[in-house]
């Protein structure tokens, strides 16, 4: 009995203990196809982000929110499978308004989404993007 009620106590904390996170600082470059949902009028973009991935038990889930240009704001979230280093997911970029998939692999990201090509996409069709993520070492001062 005694084995049961410490199996029944400590197996929740365990399936807990599995969860991994890591915030970063993304740089992306990339293309929007304006009026249109082919890369004929191309538009040239940027963007830092800063964001959080979540992994657990081969569940990845990401936010990720920043400045851009030429839209000034941006953000996404994702959901899909894989660990913190390698995954594949489906995203949501709540501005401009695109659905698509996202790689990574490593330190690299790949995404291309498909927007309404109107305002709330802010005109694109379309949306390729490649970027990279590092992050940022936390200093510790040694107290003397």
């Amino acid at each position: 009995m005694k084995k049961l009620i410490v199996t029944i106590l400590f197996f929740p904390m365990l399936l807990c203990g599995q969860k991994e996170k890591r915030t970063f600082t993304e740089l992306n470059i990339g293309v929007a196809s304006l009026y249109g949902y082919d890369f004929g009028d191309a538009f040239p973009g940027t963007s830092v982000l800063f964001g959080k991935t979540v992994a657990e038990n081969g569940l990845v889930t990401e936010y990720q929110i920043g400045l851009a240009l030429p839209s000034i704001l941006t953000g996404k979230l994702a959901v899909g499978g894989g660990n913190l280093d390698k995954n594949i997911m489906v995203a949501c970029r709540p501005w401009p308004l695109a659905f698509g998939p996202q790689v990574k692999l490593g330190w690299f990201t790949a995404s291309f989404e498909v927007g309404f090509n109107d305002y709330i996409s802010f005109d694109a069709g379309l949306i390729a993007t490649v970027g990279f993520r590092w992050q940022f070492k936390k200093k510790y001062k040694k107290e003397e």
